[in-house]
């Protein structure tokens, strides 16, 4: 990761158009021995160049912090032994070990056969997560939700999938709409200023005037052409602007990026889990003929296992609340897969054992042979494909 140089940084707030006037104006009002103009005109140049370099330097320790906040370690195995190193020691070649809740440090392929189960929502923006197995790629920044594997690096960095992306938004650098609206009125203004100034040493050599009153009245010209004070108002505006962002825990890394977010018309994307809150959410059951919606909520519930973070259990248990369960599970099955369902035995409160399963709909309902809701779920089923709903099949 390039580092800029804290100087250079500084220094580039007086490398512009409209510096580079003020910059005249000052030196011309040294020349002169107007001490008083130099001393205003200093103060402003600095206060524009350290108010925009003060919060801009804020931004990145904030963005710093976070960063170091997400550094991820990764269990590697080194001369034969398992030792924790940070991600970004990692090397092509080497072997890892995943588990539940790792975030994957660089991209690599499962060595064993058993399947792991990912979140791809940070790169894919889809909520559910996808199985892989033996052999099958995992990219960096995706996180172990279900499982545990041995893995082999083979990309790291700016050469891994996640990498690749962050190299091709950093060499963007695209300009915004302000500051091109500030560039074009310091080139009309250094126009202007550079032809007043012209015409002023002309016209006063011509009458024969001496050189410092020459001087002094191009100074007077310089001066009055220059919006001394613009920058820092416009520094000083966007830093209020920042400052209230950052009480929304929105950090500003660049000063002009507040306003040209501000004037943006019509905001496009294509991903789904970088703008909503990538949670899903049960719905309104339908019920079988002479079941009701809570013992569809409790029968799901008791199918459920929070301790797994599984993003289905999670939502099918908040749908409960915070209800008690009618009954102790004796013995649980985790949603496999292949089976693609979860399975509880549980044991009632007048101490007969009952199971419940969920999962996906046709599977629950091959395991009600003639039981006459199957047909009426299926187009079910259907009628909540057609308005974009997921569905979940429940059985007890």
């Amino acid at each position: 990761e390039a580092h800029p140089n804290p100087l250079l940084a500084f220094a580039g707030y007086f490398w512009a158009p409209i510096p580079w006037m003020i910059e005249v104006a000052l030196v011309l009002s040294l020349v002169a021995r107007h001490w008083t103009d130099g001393i205003i005109i200093g103060v402003l140049l600095a206060m524009n160049g350290l108010v925009a370099f003060t919060e801009e330097h804020q931004a990145a320790n904030a963005i710093a912090a976070l960063k170091e906040q997400l550094a991820a370690t990764a269990q590697a195995r080194r001369d034969g032994a398992w030792v924790e190193v940070p991600a970004r020691e990692l090397v092509t070649g080497d072997v890892i070990h995943l588990r539940l809740g790792d975030v994957v440090p660089a991209d690599a392929r499962l060595l064993d056969v058993g399947p792991l189960q990912v979140d791809q929502s940070a790169l894919t923006g889809e909520s559910l997560p996808v199985s892989r197995g033996g052999g099958d790629a995992l990219f960096s920044g995706s996180v172990v939700v279900r499982g545990e594997s041995d893995a082999l690096v083979y990309a790291t960095g700016a050469s891994s999938f996640f990498g690749r992306t962050t190299a091709l938004v950093e060499t963007a650098g695209t300009v915004s709409h302000f500051q091109r609206a500030v560039l074009r009125i310091g080139n009309y203004l250094i126009v202007l200023a550079v032809t007043l100034l012209s015409l002023t040493v002309v016209v006063s050599l011509a009458r024969g005037n001496p050189a410092l009153q020459t001087l002094e009245f191009a100074l007077v010209v310089s001066i009055a052409s220059v919006p001394v004070a613009l920058p820092a108002v416009l520094s000083v505006t966007m830093a209020v602007g920042a400052r209230q962002l950052a009480h929304r825990q929105a950090v500003v890394s660049h000063l002009p990026a507040v306003e040209e977010l501000g004037g943006i018309d019509v905001l496009c994307s294509d991903k789904t889990g970088t703008l909503t809150q990538n949670r899903l959410a049960a719905g309104a059951p339908w019920c079988a003929p002479g079941v009701g919606p809570g013992a569809v909520a409790e029968a799901a519930g008791l199918a459920s296992r929070a301790e797994n973070r599984d993003p289905i259990d999670l939502a099918v248990l908040a749908a409960r609340g915070g209800a008690a369960p009618a009954g102790r599970v004796e013995g649980f099955v985790p949603f496999d897969p292949v089976t693609k369902r979860s399975e509880a035995t549980v044991a009632g409160p007048e101490g007969a054992s009952f199971r419940v399963t969920k999962g996906a709909p046709q599977v629950v309902a091959a395991l009600c042979p003639g039981d006459p809701a199957v047909a009426v779920a299926e187009a079910q089923v259907e009628d909540f494909a057609r308005r974009g709903y997921r569905s979940l099949g429940v059985a007890r």
